[in-house]
Order: C-alpha cells, then structure tokens, then sequence
C-alpha cells in the first residue's frame, strides 16, 4: 500500500486559568486554541509512535514542538516506527503491556484491538461534521471511533496513457471517472498488451498481501462481499465471488497479465513494472506518486503520462474501492494522568491548522470536507476524492484481520495456476479466515 500519507485534525481544549471567564469566550475559543499550560503542573512523557513518510515528517516534528511549547509539562518522544513488520510490532507490544500513548498510523493496523478493550474510543474529540461518514465508518468498531483520521485515499487502476495512446486506444479508458464495466477493461487490457515487448495490459500479482485490496475490489465488482454485515464471518466464496476470482483467471488465459502473476509481488509490479512503462494499468493510488515521479526526476524510467481511472464492475454502473488511510489513536495504558495528556496531544496534532500544513504534500489528501475542497477539479486528488463514494468494507476491524490477509494469497494463487478450482480456492480461504476469527475473538 503504498503509500498514503498522513494528516492531522481536531480542535484542541480550551482550558483558561483565570476563574470567571465569560462562556462567550470560552465558545469562541474552545476550536482553536492548544491545551493551556495551566491545565496541569504534572510532569507528563508521552510515547508517540509515527511512520513517518518524507513529504511529512517535518509537519510531525512541528506538531511535537507546538504542543510541547503550549505544555511545557509534556514531554513527547517521537519514534519512527517504519510499517515493515508493524503488525508484529503491534502483536508483540499489546502482549507485553508496551504499547505507546499515541500511534500514528494505517487504519488498517490497530482496529481489530478495539473489541479487546486496548484502544481508547475517540467520538467526544472528533468534529465529525467535517468529514465524510464512510471515513469515520471506516476507523470505528461497533460505531465507536477508534483513530482520528488525518488523511485518506482511496486505491484505483493508476494508468500509463501514453501507452493507450500510442496503441489509439484512448477511447477504451473511461472518461471523467465514469464507471466501466469488466468487459471493457479486459478490451483496453488487450488493447495494450505486446508481449513481444514485454508490455502488459495489467499488472496482476499474488506473491504477497500487498495490494490484495485491488483483488478484493475487482471481485465485489461481481457483486461479492467479503464479510458479513457485522464482520464476524467470512463470505467471499459466494458465487458472485467466485465469478470474480474466474474473471481474474481469464486475465491470465488471455495473456493480458505477466507471465507467473500468480507468484509476482506487489513491489516488483509497479516499481519494475509500471515505473519502467510496461504495464497499462496496475492497481495504485496518489501514494504511489512519490517513487513514480522520483524515477523520472533521476532518470530511472521514461516518463509518461500518469492517470487514475475506477475499478470495473461487472454491469459497468457502478465501481468499488477500499479506503486506505493514516490517523491517530490512543492505546489504553490505564495511566489515567497519561491518557488525559495524550487525548489533548490528538486533539491539537488533528486541528484544521496542523491538517492544513498536510494539504500540498504529494502523497496526501486530507480528511476533512472543509479542507479536501481546496483541490483543483481534474487533479489526482479530486480524482481520487470522486472515488471515495465506492468504498468497501476491506474488513480491518475483523478480529485477526492480518492473519486472514496473509491466508488470502495462497488461495488466489492457487485458482490462478488452476491448482484449485475458484470455488475449491475461496472455499478454502473461508474456513481459514473463520477459524482465525473465532480463534481471535477468544
């Protein structure tokens, strides 16, 4: 997933240290100003673990300073804490009674610890007006949420249009975002594909749980869900899902994917891939920008002509999408003095003025409605923001959801190399992902 990035919000509390003060001003004040040195004279250290991605470490070190300057009480120790291995790090922490204060993050990390009791629910420092419902949907367990969402974005096809172009093929890609359906991306695949140079309409993988997102959504484009309503229960092996993973073969029997898709991992896809102008379309998102634009900076790869386009969807009305995104949230360390100081911590690093240093950075698009406006209508922001209307439930709040990422895989490799039947792979990867839940939700 690469690689969203990251952005901060909420209001911070108001707390005035002369008695009397009219609750006129305590009103006008109460959205702006960062919590009072007076609040509190005790000495507090808070562990603040970030992945901090280079567009936006500087804005995280402002944030650490401006609040350790209003609470000079506080102290914050930044780790850097990359996503390499994270869930492990999470695992082990949450098992050892060592996890932080404060994590910044992916929302795909942290939420199936909610129903455990060890996150701390965030709803009453949130203004939630200011920010789209399917955002806060997506941090929140059982319509608690969970982590204050800083920046969102939303996975696509990222597509290389001179490739359609110097095939004339143009007018296969849908236009202004429009849905399309499966048949006419499989047609624009083909349209692209010259396996004499080693070009490819599409940049199919299952080597790794990165980016199985994308193969997630190009099945509920056949109507599949993956979960149950309530997220207790696997049900991808429904015969909409199975339709789904059928279709994904037939990319391979048509030759419009790399040869051994089954076994090619998400890395070496977009960055030895699509980097280098051999793919048509891959799975992606603005996060990927970053590296793309870096290669054509150094002369790593030719540049070309980057856009997004929807999933398709089987009938062509209508597309899907997971939302990926980066917050803040509190782990419950029964330190009460250290839980009050770390939710005044999340709510200055989360106000409007510390998320709207976020806005110009490539890889973000910040989560609140009144700041997303800013984006320029045509750009791969506002693009990626008409995209949002799509999302899915990926499932991160399921309990041992990266236990059943890493089961999925294995599966959608099998059905490709037609170890298994698509109905015999999802089968498979039912049981498993149910018998994780159950063992997880002990």
């Amino acid at each position: 997933m690469k690689k969203l990035a990251i952005t901060l919000l909420s209001s911070a509390l108001v707390v005035t240290a002369a008695a009397g003060c009219a609750k006129t001003d305590e009103k006008k004040n109460a959205g702006n100003a960062p919590a009072a040195t007076t609040a509190s004279k005790e000495k507090v250290e808070l562990t603040w673990w970030v992945d901090a991605r280079g567009d936006v470490k500087q804005v995280y070190d402002d944030i650490k300073a401006g609040f350790e300057k209003a609470n000079p009480n506080v102290k914050i120790n930044m780790v850097v804490t990359p996503d390499d291995k994270i869930n492990e790090r999470i695992s082990v922490a949450a098992n050892t009674n060592e996890v932080p204060d404060i994590q910044q993050g992916s929302f795909f990390w942290p939420l199936s610890y909610a129903k455990k009791g060890l996150l701390v629910p965030l709803d009453d420092i949130i203004d939630k007006q200011d920010f789209e419902e399917k955002t806060l949907k997506s941090v929140s367990v059982d319509n608690k949420v969970y982590i204050f969402p800083n920046s969102t974005v939303a996975i696509g096809l990222l597509v290389n249009k001179d490739l359609f172009k110097a095939k004339g093929a143009l007018d296969l890609l849908p236009q202004n975002m429009q849905p399309w359906s499966s048949e006419q991306f499989l047609k624009a695949a083909k349209a692209v594909t010259d396996p004499s140079k080693q070009t490819y309409g599409y940049g199919l993988y299952a080597g790794d749980s990165g980016g199985d997102q994308g193969t997630h959504s190009i099945l509920w484009g056949f109507g599949a869900k993956t979960w149950n309503e309530d997220d207790t229960k696997a049900t991808l092996n429904s015969p909409e899902g199975v339709k789904g993973l059928e279709f994904l073969t037939k990319l391979t029997d048509e030759g419009v994917v790399p040869p051994g898709a089954a076994g090619l991992k998400a890395t070496a896809v977009f960055n030895d891939m699509f980097v280098q102008g051999k793919l048509g379309m891959a799975f992606g998102n603005i996060g990927n920008l970053p590296t793309l634009n870096k290669a054509f900076a150094e002369g790593n790869a030719k540049k070309f002509d980057v856009d997004i386009v929807p999933f398709p969807s089987v009938d062509g009305k209508s597309s899907n999408t997971v939302l990926f995104g980066y917050g803040t949230w509190m782990w419950n360390t029964k330190n009460e003095v250290k839980m009050k100081w770390a939710k005044e911590f999340v709510k200055f690093a989360n106000n409007p003025e510390n998320m709207g240093k976020m806005t110009q950075a490539e890889s973000v698009i910040v989560a609140r409605k009144s700041l997303a406006k800013s984006y320029e209508a045509g750009t791969m922001k506002s693009k990626t923001i008409e995209l949002f209307k799509y999302a899915g439930d990926i499932g991160v709040s399921v309990p041992g959801y990266p236990q059943t990422r890493a089961a999925f895989y294995p599966e959608v490799q099998a059905a490709l190399t037609k170890a298994k039947t698509a109905q015999q792979a999802l089968d498979d990867w039912v049981k498993k992902s149910n018998d994780i839940i159950a063992a997880s939700s002990k």
